[in-house]
């Protein structure tokens, strides 16, 4: 019986032994980082080969362009959000307008346009010669990458390193990056710290060949630095007007010429102030026709004053006054044109010194129109040596305005943080909230540089009136007068933290009155704000609704 037990010890042993060596092997392969390479038509989601793959400064772009009789064309609505806003198709024209800093021109779109299964392409030719990008073109697999931006966060790898699909060692390999090469990171900040897309022991980068992957840290130098390439520029570049002090502007609500004679009497007790803004030019129809109440004799006091002029155009004081109208405007090239001519001749003649654009009918099917608008305006202004500005209500209503193309041709963009109650709202409030002014403002910013950004406040408030059966309506009050009602009332006054401004309220036998009142405490808060955050200025609507201790409490506050 001995002898038959070293057979099975020995198979005992030998069974153990295999065993030790498989849970080694098993756990070397799960620290082992792997080498398998992603396939790359698969990362770009190329399904065809007539397919081309776009990498522009965010990464992969959603949508593919297209091989179409051996020329690329990539998709237009991506070319005009994302690479180049001065290549504008108007279809309603059917042509291709480029627009530079001081020139507009025109091109056959059946030359330069393809429309694939609904969807509009551009010609890459055409954006190569007039896009401010460096575009590069890449082969297997087919890919086109776009660079706009020529400023990010870099790393240096300090050896050579794999770029992975996502952070992990067992995910596929996408290219790599040799030692010594500088890459953007995605995910790491100017100072160092993370943003919520890192992920503990993995930086995203992005290389200059169309990859966005994810580098394991040790193989990075760990110190972020600022990378600037050589901008490239073939259109010119976009030059802007700005005032070297801190703008105090006061829109001046115009209705007639004997309006523009009362100036001096208007601004009596007013101080601080070095931009006036009458509203001189209306809209009266769908073909450009406008009302203009532009006077020379008007600049001239301001002038004397020490003030800059810049007439106002707006979509809602004159003959129409809708969405419709505003887009049946806007979408016509020859509208655009007359529009633009009109009103800067005009302003000229009358010695102003900028325009200010107020239309508040653009929806967001006229946005693409109205951009193309501020794009051709801002031609004629810079070539008059006019100041040219914007007026956007809050980015919450109205994101899709595309702020951040305004900033480029345009030299202020005006956020009018106000109405965040107004006439139909569901219940009643303040009209301008801290907090409302506050994500103006931050909103804005995202999109607008500082120096660019001028911020709107009102100088007027509503008295809510509430009953049990219907929505709350509302009137309208300047400073001066919402202080006699309450006066006369005789309501207590109470602070309202939330709000940052005075409140009071009210029940009677059938409704129920409440007020957040604007005065020199809520203006105090806001131009706090506004110059918190660096901003080049404010703006307020109207001159006369204020009560005349706020001007003070404006100048202080911005001068800080």
């Amino acid at each position: 019986m001995e002898k038959n037990k070293t057979p099975v010890v020995f198979v005992l042993i030998l069974a153990g032994v295999v065993a030790v060596f498989g849970i080694v092997a098993f756990a070397i392969g799960r620290v082992t980082p792997t080498k398998e390479r992603m396939d790359l038509k698969s990362y770009y989601n190329i399904t065809s080969d007539d397919e081309v793959a776009i990498i522009t400064d965010d990464g992969v772009e959603e949508m593919n362009g297209r091989i179409i009789d051996g020329e690329i064309f990539l998709p237009y609505d991506e070319v005009s959000n994302d690479i180049s806003g001065s290549i504008f198709y108007d279809d309603v024209a059917g042509t291709m307008i480029v627009t530079t800093p001081t020139e507009k021109m025109r091109f056959d779109a059946a030359n330069e346009i393809r429309v694939v299964d609904d969807v509009r392409y551009v010609a890459l030719g055409l954006v190569n010669d007039y896009a401010n990008a460096e575009i590069t073109q890449l082969e297997d697999p087919a890919r086109v990458v776009i660079k706009t931006r020529f400023k990010c966060n870099a790393e240096t790898a300090v050896s050579d390193a794999y770029v992975r699909y996502r952070a992990g060692i067992k995910s596929k390999v996408l290219t790599e990056v040799k030692k010594d090469t500088q890459v953007k990171v995605i995910d790491v900040k100017a100072d160092g710290s993370a943003d919520s897309r890192k992920v503990d022991g993995w930086t995203m980068i992005q290389t200059d060949d169309g990859f966005l992957g994810y580098v394991e840290d040790k193989y990075l130098d760990g110190k972020v630095s600022v990378r600037e390439d050589e901008p490239v520029v073939k259109t010119g570049e976009y030059t802007h007007i700005l005032r070297d002090d801190k703008i105090n502007l006061v829109y001046h609500q115009v209705t007639s010429q004997a309006s523009n004679d009362a100036l001096m009497k208007s601004l009596t007790n007013v101080t601080g102030i070095n931009v006036i803004a009458p509203t001189w030019f209306f809209l009266d129809s769908t073909a450009g026709d406008q009302t203009a109440i532009a006077a020379a004799s008007y600049v001239q006091t301001a002038h004397s004053l020490g003030l800059q002029v810049w007439a106002v155009m707006n979509d809602f004081d004159g003959k129409v006054n809708s969405p419709s109208d505003t887009m049946a405007a806007l979408s016509s090239d020859a509208v655009r044109e007359k529009l633009v001519a009109d009103t800067i001749a005009m302003t000229l003649a009358s010695g102003a010194d900028g325009i200010n654009i107020d239309y508040e009918n653009v929806s967001e099917e006229c946005a693409p129109y109205f951009l193309q608008f501020v794009r051709e305006m801002s031609i004629g202004c810079r070539n008059s040596g006019l100041i040219l500005s914007i007026c956007d209500y809050v980015p919450a209503y109205t994101k899709y305005l595309n702020r951040r193309e305004q900033a480029r041709v345009a030299d202020y963009v005006i956020c009018m943080c106000y109405d965040e109650h107004r006439p139909g709202s569901p219940e009643a409030g303040s009209v301008s909230s801290i907090s409302f002014v506050k994500d103006g403002i931050k909103d804005t910013l995202d999109e607008v540089p500082p120096e660019q950004t001028i911020v709107a406040i009102p100088f007027f408030t509503r008295l809510w009136m509430t009953t049990s059966e219907e929505a709350p309506a509302s009137n309208v009050f300047g400073m001066g007068d919402a202080w006699n009602w309450v006066t006369e009332t005789g309501l207590e006054v109470n602070w309202d933290n939330e709000a940052a401004q005075n409140y009071v309220e009210m029940q009677d036998d059938v409704t129920y009155y409440q007020m957040w009142l604007e005065d020199a405490a809520s203006v105090e808060e806001k131009v706090k704000l506004i110059r918190e955050n660096g901003c080049a200025g404010v703006a307020e609507w109207k001159l006369g609704l204020e009560t005349s201790d706020v001007w003070a409490v404006i100048a202080d506050n911005l001068a800080g």
